[in-house]
């Protein structure tokens, strides 16, 4: 009985194995792994993929999925007039993303927004991608009762033993895919400098962020999650929060090679792109609404999703040489032209400004062949992540 017994925990040992290494390999938004980190606590909801052939999508359809659009969680929960509209104009228009916003957001509420927004489509619907800033410290969302709140992205960097960080990060993105979540807006490889705005998000010593990353983008990843690099081309140095106007900053060798080092690694996350203006560079342009600063990624990281910032923060729609603001409507289509695939917008804009870059995209879609083949480039990308 005894042979027995062992020989039968010996095959049980390889089907887990061999279980183990399929679920590794075929893990999404990870590439060329080096070591198997697997979270020891299993997601506590298993989406199951529809059956059901998805629609065909026309030009609207196909502009909608380009849109990360807020969600007030918390304002949801409260039954706002503001957060009742947004979800009309979301299940109208069927964004490609929607990012929760709110402060101190606990499980019982993601939960409920995501079984909202899940609820207003049918199963053969391209379903939007929950997103959600999640660097630790003052930038995250979900760190109400139910979610383990992370200390700052410094703290973490530069005092956390790589075991503590990976325990941490396994943690905080087991609770995340529980509730839907798909896609995280982190984490900041920016490099600090004394001038930075970023103030505790940002860490200075670029080895310590490597290590540090590679940590995050297992786990997060291992778990379902895409993580989202910020800021390219780095922004560690910025003098102005985008937010309040735009800024122009000289770049370092370390500021950009930060970047090409994870990517070379992970070739297939994303990567959120920044409303700042390079020294002598770009013609003026910020880098997010320049193709020469973006046109790199197609030809070296064809399969990374490049998100700008908030489209509405004043860096994005500054003019050169004029103080009056750019459309938003323009700045959407020189985000696509640029090379960008997703178009980020911030807490409280308004779906009527929604609706009228719907509209302006759609017209240009039209109009120009050019802009036609990067929305139907960025599109089957999109649409990749959801199958």
């Amino acid at each position: 009985m005894k042979h027995w017994t062992t020989r039968f925990l010996i095959l049980l040992l390889f089907v887990t194995a061999v279980f183990s290494a399929y679920n590794y390999f075929n893990k999404p938004f990870l590439k060329n792994s080096t070591e198997n980190l697997v979270s020891e606590v299993e997601p506590s909801t298993v989406p199951t993929p529809s059956k059901i052939p998805k629609k065909e999508l026309n030009t609207k359809e196909k502009i909608a999925q380009l849109l990360a659009v807020p969600l007030d969680v918390n304002s949801l929960t409260e039954e706002s007039t503001s957060s009742a509209k947004m979800m009309s104009f979301i299940k109208e228009n069927n964004p490609g993303f929607v990012i929760y916003f709110g402060e101190k957001i606990s499980t019982t509420s993601a939960i409920l927004a995501t079984k909202t927004i899940r609820d207003s489509f049918a199963e053969n619907s391209y379903i939007p991608l929950i997103a959600v800033d999640h660097e630790g410290g003052s930038v995250q969302r979900l760190s109400g009762e139910g979610f383990t709140r992370l200390e700052s992205w410094q703290k973490v960097v530069s005092t956390y033993s790589s075991v503590q960080q990976k325990a941490v990060f396994n943690q905080s993105a087991t609770e995340l895919y529980s509730v839907g979540v798909n896609i995280v807006f982190a984490p900041v490889v920016d490099l600090a400098s004394r001038s930075a705005v970023l103030k505790t998000r940002a860490a200075a010593d670029s080895g310590q962020v490597f290590a540090t990353t590679v940590n995050f983008i297992y786990s997060f990843s291992q778990n379902g999650i895409m993580p989202v690099l910020k800021h390219f081309p780095g922004i560690g140095s910025i003098p102005r929060d985008p937010h309040n106007g735009v800024s122009t900053i000289n770049l370092s060798e370390d500021d950009v090679s930060i970047f090409s080092q994870i990517l070379n690694k992970f070739a297939n996350i994303g990567v959120m792109t920044a409303h700042v203006r390079l020294e002598d560079k770009l013609s003026g342009k910020v880098c997010s609404l320049s193709t020469e600063c973006l046109g790199p990624f197609e030809k070296s990281y064809p399969n990374v999703l490049l998100f700008t910032d908030g489209l509405t923060m004043k860096a994005a729609l500054a003019q050169i040489g004029s103080t009056q603001e750019k459309d938003i409507e323009k700045v959407a289509i020189e985000a696509i032209e640029a090379g960008n695939n997703v178009l980020v917008f911030g807490n409280g804009v308004e779906p009527v400004v929604l609706e009228k870059t719907i509209f302006a995209l759609q017209k240009e879609y039209e109009d120009s062949e050019s802009f036609r083949k990067k929305v139907d480039y960025s599109v089957a990308k999109i649409i990749s992540l959801k199958k």
